[in-house]
């Protein structure tokens, strides 16, 4: 009998399983193993293979699956229950934000959880929102934070319990002024790290139609479709003997692509995907630098930071890791079935103590000094220490080091740039797509697009989509308008609609740019061009709901106000909390002479953001056709506290008189 071939592989991913199991059912279990073990490559790795979910894993698997369950990916996302919630929730756990003067209290009706964004003057409730929290995301090891929907929209709500310190705090990104409420989005990104991959709906930043309860066995070990009809039809291998090609077993792949698995989750820097590439595309046993490079920011002297989800970035600085040739992977100390909790610390120094032996006087630490610390390799060379990225909470250095001195921490730290951490060669089309994203994600340095700017100026097909994208992403956040008509009109305005801006997928990559140079022709007046190109960036991404808003206000400029009402219409049907479109239906209403019906849009932003300065400037001019001027008086109070410099508090000023 002839090995596996091609075709054979081909048929069995069309998934004629049983087929296999007839032809192999002539030889003798050793030649089936045989057989099935001389195959190169995993068959689960193909895009037509299907995921089961971890219910069917465990049929089989039962006692993996339940210690799973207890680990922190097992525990990563669920419905925000009080079984899932370890926030301690009282009377007084009350958030403040100073900066915006609003009061969040979450509270539990039930075993329903919900968050109440309330302000108070002269102990007067004078606004009040409540949003129902879905989704509670972080195993609890550290933090659990929370989400809502709206419709099948996903957005994050501003508090998070953080499980170490026992307290209540604004999530990372939250604080100093920067709290944006119940609009930061929750997209694809977030939920394919945080949890099993869910139904993201094409053409939209952070619309689902499906969102699972937390990572499964299927993120580490791929797709089981092939597998499970492989084992339900009776046929088995001696895995003692052989690899499984039907499934991923991390443990037999090469310590690169083990570290790959981990990797996918275990540094959260900038990432930046290869074309035509998304988030749902990595597979556990493929090389991850296929889909996505990472970046993250590379300092050099004083006391080191690091980011929470910088495991990889550490460990490879460490000599454990360097001085094994790559061969020290996450597995090595870290068993991904059983829970850090119940993993003892005899596990890990054992990994310690298997290269440097106790008795070798390796450790420098005096006898009494080692056992006050637990006799723990960990404690001293795996340090504990807070984040730079979450707050309040600290985690074990994975780079592992001998302590630094005194004067080694006085030392001047110095940024030194952005490096890909999972690969070694790159372009530099990839370099500068990796500052741009850097900036609009983290950290809006222009020290980033100077960088961006030098790496696209490098020889690089200037013909490509990706070329094009990322020169137009460039020019706007420089605000550099002209640039982007210069270059548009360069290629033909109609040429780069029909022959470059045409492709749908999960990033909207064509949508932002067509989205971008919209505004870039809006801003200088070519408002035919700006609509032919909103146009095709909501064709691409009908569920951005950002290029729907941007589209109908074009319409209003144009007068177009039916059409305009349509769009924000659908906005709302899709996400009833988008507060701009009650605005611009106001607006529209306020424009055709319907008061009462302008008033109630613009009463149910304010409902949604009471410091909306364009509802509260238009609410003030149907106050000042109702003669209700004492009304008008209290809104440019509001305004004059919100924006001090807003012109119309003059222009309301001068109509009261």
């Amino acid at each position: 009998m002839r090995l596996i071939n091609t075709t054979y592989i081909n048929k069995l991913l069309a998934f004629q399983v049983f087929g296999l199991v007839i032809l192999l059912s002539g030889c003798n279990s050793s030649e089936t193993w045989k057989l099935y073990s001389d195959q190169k490559g995993f068959l689960n790795l193909n895009d037509s293979v299907e995921y089961m979910g971890m219910h069917v894993c465990k049929e089989c698997h039962f006692e993996i699956y339940q210690t799973f369950l207890r680990t922190g990916m097992g525990m990563s996302f669920d419905s925000a229950t009080r079984n899932k919630s370890l926030a301690v929730i009282g009377e007084d756990s009350i958030l403040f934000d100073s900066y915006k003067n609003l009061h969040y209290k979450p509270y539990w009706q039930n075993d329903t959880l919900y968050l109440k964004e309330f302000r108070k003057q002269d102990s007067i409730e004078i606004h009040s929102r409540t949003e129902k929290i879905s989704w509670v995301i972080g195993s609890g090891q550290h933090t659990n934070s929370h989400f809502y929907m709206s419709g099948e929209y996903a957005y994050q709500v501003p508090f998070t319990y953080y499980t170490q310190d026992e307290k209540f705090d604004f999530p990372p990104g939250f604080e100093a002024g920067n709290n944006s409420r119940f609009s930061r989005k929750i997209g694809l990104e977030c939920i394919s790290c945080h949890n099993r991959y869910p139904e993201f709906v094409l053409g939209s930043e952070n619309k689902f139609t499906h969102i699972p309860d937390g990572i499964d066995c299927e993120r580490c070990h791929g797709p089981g479709e092939i597998h499970v009809k492989l084992k339900k039809s009776g046929f088995l291998i001696d895995t003692a003997k052989y690899i499984d090609y039907s499934i991923v077993n991390p443990a037999k792949l090469s310590t690169e692509l083990q570290i790959d698995v981990c990797v996918r989750c275990h540094l959260q820097g900038t990432m930046v995907l290869k074309p035509g590439k998304s988030f749902y595309d990595y597979k556990p046993g493929m090389p991850l630098t296929e889909v996505m490079d990472i970046f993250m920011p590379v300092f050099e002297g004083g006391k080191e930071d690091f980011i929470m989800a910088s495991h990889f970035e550490r460990l490879s600085q460490s000599k454990c890791y360097i001085n094994s040739n790559k061969n020290f992977s996450c597995n090595n100390c870290h068993n991904p079935h059983i829970s850090v909790k119940e993993t003892s610390k005899e596990r890990y120094n054992k990994v310690c103590q298997d290269c440097h032996q106790q008795n070798t006087g390796s450790c420098t630490l005096a006898k009494a000094e080692r056992i006050k610390q637990g006799n723990n390799c960990y404690t001293c060379h795996m340090r504990e220490s807070t984040s730079r990225d979450i707050p309040h909470v600290k985690i074990h250095d994975h780079k592992i080091t001998i302590p630094p001195t005194d004067e080694e921490l006085k030392k001047k730290r110095v940024f030194k740039g952005m490096a890909i951490i999972n690969k070694t060669t790159f372009d530099s089309l990839t370099l500068a797509r990796g500052y741009l994203l850097e900036y609009e994600t983290y950290h809006p340095d222009p020290n980033y697009l100077d960088s961006a700017n030098k790496y696209l100026q490098l020889s690089y097909p200037s013909d490509t989509n990706f070329y094009i994208n990322a020169l137009i992403n460039l020019y706007f956040l420089q605000n550099d308008y002209s640039s982007i008509i210069t270059l548009v009109e360069k290629i033909g305005v109609t040429d780069l609609l029909s022959d470059y801006l045409k492709t749908q997928d999960f990033t909207n990559y064509d949508g932002w740019t067509s989205y971008r140079i919209g505004q870039a022709f809006e801003k200088k007046g070519s408002i035919i061009v700006a609509n032919s190109y909103y146009e095709n960036a909501i064709k691409l991404a009908p569920y951005n709901l950002e290029f729907q808003t941007k589209y109908g206000g074009l319409l209003i400029s144009r007068n177009k106000l039916s059409q305009a009402k349509k769009v924000f219409e659908f906005i709302i049907s899709e996400d009833p909390n988008f507060i701009s479109s009650y605005v611009n239906l106001g607006f529209i209403h306020l424009n055709q002479r319907e008061i009462p019906k302008a008033e109630e849009m613009f009463d149910k932003a304010l409902q949604l953001d009471p410091d909306n300065i364009q509802a509260l400037i238009n609410l003030a001019t149907i106050y000042l056709y109702k003669y209700e001027n004492d009304k008008v008086e209290k809104i440019i109070q509001q305004i004059k506290l919100l924006d001090p410099d807003n012109k119309m508090i003059y222009k309301l000023n001068d109509q009261l008189k």
